[in-house]
């Protein structure tokens, strides 16, 4: 009978990585909640995401079929006016928003709560979390204090129509302006539809990287543990849906809006002008007050989104904007957020008309 060596096992301890593992051992990759990328599991928890992904870029995309659509009726407008309009609202014109965001936020939260830094930064530190970040009784009883306070309540109303409302709104006014004039300069006619186009591209832009911030902020959850990562995916699926149906046309309707009184600006320069000199100051405040004109009323609207947002929110406890839960409360502001889409698409469908460009018009020539 042949005898067989048994090599004898080393008592000496296998030196380990970093990550707790043995050198020579092979592992793989692990995705949050400890799912390997081949996972069934994670495999399900990545499809709600990326649906939501595609979810939130399918306005993007029924823009471009409009305006393809558009080549068979009419001349279109140049599309890369519309491709740059797009890039530069959802790169520059989103970071100029945050920063300008950032500072306001900073500067409002001293004005509103008597220039104590300790207390602006305790409140802005808040807004920023969710509701997940919040892990204790004390904490929640906490919060409330804070959102019943009247520092806060103003702080939510200049937030809401200062830097939410005219920041954003400023910046799709100035992207839209500059593309305008660069159209003008490449082709010999001009629309209506045109500004409408490039409103709507840098209202995308922007709102689509928007969008994807927002879905980034629901799943962010996911990377603390195993169990929590299906309900978050789901989250950011329903943050998407949300976004897509009210965040989107709210902000292409605003933009929208933009375009039409820059056109009715534009036609009513001479009226405007009638009875004064050309002078420096008088042409200098006549553009303030035409851009005031033009950003008056979707300021108006972008502000008091914003608000009944932060309000409701408020109302419930809460210090920023976090999620309703309960039914009664999302009905509240699914029917506010509604009736204020409704009364801006009123408003809309009114300066259209003014341009001629009625809904019914449009129909018949394939817009």
């Amino acid at each position: 009978m042949s005898t067989q060596t048994v090599p004898e096992r080393s008592t000496t301890p296998e030196p380990h990585r970093q990550d707790g593992y043995p050198k020579n051992a092979t592992t793989t990759h692990l995705l949050p909640g400890h799912l390997s990328s081949s996972s069934p599991v994670a495999t399900r928890l990545n499809l709600p995401i990326l649906a939501a992904l595609l979810l939130t870029c399918a306005p993007t995309i029924c823009l471009y079929a409009v305006e393809q659509r558009r080549r068979s009726h009419q001349q279109p407008t140049d599309l890369s006016i519309l491709v740059w309009t797009y890039i530069l609202a959802g790169t520059v014109g989103i970071t100029v928003a945050m920063l300008a965001q950032a500072v306001l936020a900073y500067l409002l939260a001293l004005l509103c709560f008597h220039g104590l830094p300790d207390d602006a930064m305790s409140y802005l530190a808040e807004t920023a979390k969710t509701e997940h970040d919040i892990t204790d009784d004390a904490h929640r009883q906490r919060r409330r204090a804070m959102a019943r306070r009247r520092g806060y309540w103003a702080f939510m109303l200049l937030f809401s129509f200062v830097a939410a409302g005219l920041v954003e709104e400023g910046i799709k006014y100035v992207t839209v302006t500059a593309m305008l004039a660069l159209l003008a300069r490449r082709s010999s006619t001009s629309t209506p539809r045109d500004s409408i186009a490039v409103a709507v591209s840098a209202a995308l832009g922007f709102a689509t990287v928007e969008n994807c911030a927002f879905i980034s902020a629901a799943t962010r959850r996911s990377n603390k543990g195993r169990g929590a990562a299906p309900k978050d995916a789901m989250f950011a699926l329903l943050t998407a849906m949300e976004r897509v149906v009210l965040g989107i046309p709210g902000h292409a309707m605003t933009a929208t809006l933009i375009g039409i009184n820059m056109k009715l600006m534009r036609d009513d320069h001479d009226h405007f002008h009638r009875g004064h000199t050309s002078t420096t100051s008088s042409s200098s405040s006549s553009t303030m007050n035409s851009a005031w004109l033009v950003l008056r009323d979707p300021v108006l609207f972008h502000g008091c989104f914003d608000f009944m947002l932060f309000a409701v929110s408020a109302l419930e406890g809460n210090v920023g904007w976090v999620h309703p839960r309960r039914p009664r409360t999302v009905g509240v502001v699914l029917a506010l957020a509604v009736g204020l889409q409704a009364t801006l698409a009123s408003v809309l469908r009114a300066r259209l008309c003014r341009v001629g460009l009625c809904a019914a018009e449009s129909s018949s020539i394939g817009w």
